[in-house]
């Protein structure tokens, strides 16, 4: 038919033309034609991108502060204090007990007419309301000639008068006396006694004599009323200055111990020479013993009981110490334990 014909002419051309163009692109473009669905809008292409080396930088450290801790209520723990020992001191020693040096034996033996104890009518540390010199010994009232026993092993240091070598207040104080100083001393200091007033010395400088030795005679040489032996009780050095209470030295009978004490006023200072008055417990009312305490000033106690009046041979058991200060009477009790020192304190009332 030649409609057919014309048809197929027509598309014989079209095809020709399509295969000329394809090769007139193929020699134009040098991009292949690729087979992508078709996208909606302008495509913008993809550029494939090209590796850039990039170093590895080492970070500059920063400083970052330390975060500041939130208080807390906690409480900081206590501190456990190191404790130093305190240094015990070495210079003075501490003092003894005075029963310690509870150790002289009487200086006056058993067949002896007069006193074996001490006198109480003018005790150590006396004046006699300020009659006579301070009283720093004590007395034994005996007959002229009664014997005088050493009272403690030692060496006669002194055995003679005091006319020209001055031993107490003054030449010729104690007239002819006997000065020895003690084998025992007493934590490690030195003591010594002196026995005066002697009608005769029996024994030499030089001469170790044992408790119980006669050292000399009763008399009533130097400063002296009436026949006795004065003793004395020195520690440390042989001076006037140096003596102590012979009381709080002797040693007591078997079964008895010592009364010590101290007589103060209302602001605490001691009273100076009151009677003191002693009853034993059971009969109360019935006077017993008496002395007096000491005049203070010049007088040395005793360094641990700082006493002011002291009572030897008491017999063990229980006591009432009486001491009238002003218009008012006062009564402590005191207990003696054997070999012991009893101490009693009184303090007037304000």
């Amino acid at each position: 038919m030649p409609g057919d014909g014309m048809k197929s002419r027509e598309t014989s051309a079209i095809t020709l033309a399509l295969i000329v163009g394809l090769v007139v692109l193929l020699a134009i473009g040098s991009s292949p034609i690729t087979a992508q669905p078709p996208m909606l809008g302008t495509a913008t292409p993809t550029p494939t991108a090209t590796p850039t080396f990039t170093p590895t930088v080492t970070p500059t450290p920063t400083w970052t502060p330390s975060p500041t801790p939130t208080p807390s209520n906690t409480p900081p723990p206590t501190a456990t204090p190191t404790i130093t020992p305190t240094a015990t001191p070495t210079a003075t020693p501490t003092p003894a007990p005075a029963s310690a040096h509870l150790w002289l034996e009487r200086p006056i033996g058993p067949d002896s007419e007069g006193d074996r104890n001490p006198g109480t009518y003018f005790p150590y540390g006396a004046t006699g309301g300020g009659r006579y010199h301070l009283h720093h010994g004590v007395d034994y009232m005996n007959p002229a000639g009664t014997p005088v026993l050493a009272a403690a092993a030692g060496t006669v240091i002194v055995a003679g008068n005091d006319l020209e070598t001055v031993y107490g207040l003054k030449p010729d104080f104690y007239g002819n006396l006997v000065n020895q100083e003690l084998d025992r001393e007493f934590q490690g200091r030195p003591v010594y006694l002196l026995y005066g007033h002697l009608s005769q010395v029996t024994v030499a400088a030089g001469q170790h004599v044992e408790p119980g030795d006669v050292v000399g005679l009763v008399g009533m040489t130097g400063v002296a009323i009436g026949n006795h032996l004065h003793l004395e009780v020195r520690l440390d050095a042989n001076t006037y200055e140096s003596t102590r209470n012979p009381v709080l030295w002797l040693r007591p009978n078997p079964g008895e111990g010592v009364i010590a004490g101290l007589v103060l006023d209302a602001q605490g200072e001691a009273i100076p020479e009151v009677l003191v008055t002693f009853f034993r417990s059971e009969e109360p009312n019935k006077w017993w013993r008496q002395t007096q305490t000491y005049a203070n000033e010049g007088v040395k106690a005793d360094e641990q009981l700082g006493e002011n009046f002291a009572l030897a041979y008491v017999a063990a058991g229980d006591y009432l110490v009486k001491v009238k200060i002003g218009e008012k009477t006062y009564v402590k009790p005191a207990k003696v334990e054997p070999g012991g020192v009893a101490f009693v304190s009184i303090r007037a009332e304000e």
